[in-house]
């Protein structure tokens, strides 16, 4: 399983905007020069947008429920972005705990057991991140818990302690509804 941030998997930190430059100049009293917005890390695309952070996914991770909305709005497809750690939006809103927005990009189509570059499911995050909430709502949307990652675990496996009796009568519902 891919290592743990407080600010996700595959979140690049961005090259600071020329504005963020001349008010940290401004504050300071330096004389420096700024670089210009076009100037790249090597990071972005042609385009200027990170190759692994898409407008979307940055408004799951920060909780932003208006533009995740908006970027919905804008771009109905964007719900179908796989960042380059092959993390759909489901991975990014079970990570970041973001219980509505997981349902809601799930019920718009995402696959509630797509594996991202590490083979983990979207329940493997919110399994190693304690969320009890977006486990619920995986559950209910027929996520399989029982799927082992690349490194053979499952989301039991890399489960807080306080999930885990949850996410065990989460197996065990599931296994009633798939024995039916």
């Amino acid at each position: 399983m891919p290592a743990r941030t407080s600010r996700g998997v595959g979140r690049r930190a961005r090259p600071a905007t020329s504005t963020m430059r001349r008010a940290v100049e401004t504050e300071t009293e330096t004389e420096t020069e700024t670089e210009t917005d076009a100037e790249s890390d090597g990071d972005d695309d042609d385009d200027g947008s990170s190759t692994s952070q898409t407008e979307l996914f940055g408004a799951i991770e920060d909780g932003d429920h208006d533009a995740f909305e908006r970027a919905l709005r804008e771009d109905a497809a964007c719900v179908k972005d796989v960042n380059s750690n092959g993390w759909t939006a489901a991975h990014q809103a079970a990570y970041s705990g973001e219980h509505k927005m997981l349902r809601r990009v799930l019920e718009l189509g995402v696959d509630v057991n797509a594996r991202c570059a590490d083979g983990c499911l979207a329940a493997h995050y919110a399994s190693a991140q304690g969320e009890k909430k977006c486990l619920q709502v995986l559950g209910e949307l027929g996520s399989e818990f029982e799927t082992k990652d690349k490194d053979g675990e499952s989301p039991l496996d890399v489960c807080t302690r306080g999930v885990r009796e949850l996410l065990a009568d989460l197996i065990v519902e599931a296994r009633k509804r798939n024995a039916k």
